[in-house]
């Protein structure tokens, strides 16, 4: 995940690429201050939040029963779309974890449904599977997913990818948002503009902060369990598409895996696209 980034180079420039609550995904960029001249400068952005909805009618919140979002779930089928985006491009490339160190990660399952951990679990290991990368758990945290946890600079170390379920009220992320937000998703990056105006960066962080309102079943279509690995796939890079049948629609369709252009992305994320080397 991280290869840091020298935190004593000069003209730091922060740029906040928030992206739309709806899952709007572009083609972004930092800001960068000036001409380039002498050594490597460093440059940093943000991305997200983004959501996962649910369709409208059939969002169940604590005070009603789970059992009226099971009955909503229906079992989807595999498509052969190839349809992606990544969330952040910088000099046409997406923006993602270097794929060949590992990227550790935690969770915060206090306020979660019975098992999700599990869920958690085996959301990460799906996605490190199809990206070829390695995710290492360090154990539970008590540490609310919010904005507040991603760094704000390049540092020497970074902390664990955090996922976790929350609420409104606790986390700034899901703090507003309409009813039928399943989860959000930020991360941050960090890397170099090199003297020939070249930018090169690397994902350093991110935090998963999914509705603990929500009451979802743990798998099948319109669970715990493809929320999480719509939220995970995210935080590798990928942006929401407009194709209803991939998993990265903003409004999650009735499958239970990541289809083919989900994939598809992923792996333009992962280690077969090489390591990503910020100097």
């Amino acid at each position: 995940m991280s290869l840091s980034v020298n935190a004593r180079r000069t003209a730091l420039v922060t740029a906040a690429l928030a992206l739309s609550a709806l899952g709007v995904v572009g083609a972004v960029a930092p800001a960068v201050a000036g001409a380039v001249s002498g050594g490597p400068q460093s440059v940093t952005g943000t991305t997200g939040p983004d959501a996962a909805f649910k369709r409208v009618g059939q969002v169940t919140r604590d005070r009603r029963t789970a059992a009226a979002a099971t009955s909503s779930n229906r079992t989807g089928t595999t498509t052969t779309s190839t349809s992606y985006t990544f969330s952040t491009l910088l000099d046409g490339k997406p923006v993602r974890f270097d794929p060949c160190t590992p990227i550790r990660w935690t969770a915060n399952t206090s306020r979660g449904p019975a098992g999700g951990l599990d869920v958690l679990k085996a959301a990460v290991a799906r996605v490190a599977s199809i990206t070829g990368t390695t995710w290492e758990y360090v154990g539970t945290t008590t540490s609310t997913p919010t904005g507040s946890y991603l760094p704000t600079r390049a540092q020497s170390s970074y902390p664990p990818v955090l996922i976790g379920w929350t609420d409104g009220a606790s986390s700034d992320l899901l703090a507003g948002q309409a009813a039928n937000v399943l989860g959000m998703t930020r991360t941050a990056w960090f890397g170099v503009q090199m003297p020939d105006g070249s930018k090169i960066a690397a994902t350093r962080a991110a935090v998963i902060a999914l509705d603990r309102t929500d009451a979802l079943p743990l798998t099948g279509a319109n669970s715990w369990s493809t929320v999480a690995l719509h939220e995970v796939a995210h935080a590798m890079g990928l942006g929401h598409v407009s194709d209803k049948t991939q998993l990265m629609a903003s409004v999650l369709p009735p499958v239970t895996d990541l289809q083919a252009g989900d994939q598809a992305g992923l792996q333009r994320l992962g280690r077969a696209a090489g390591c990503v080397t910020v100097p």
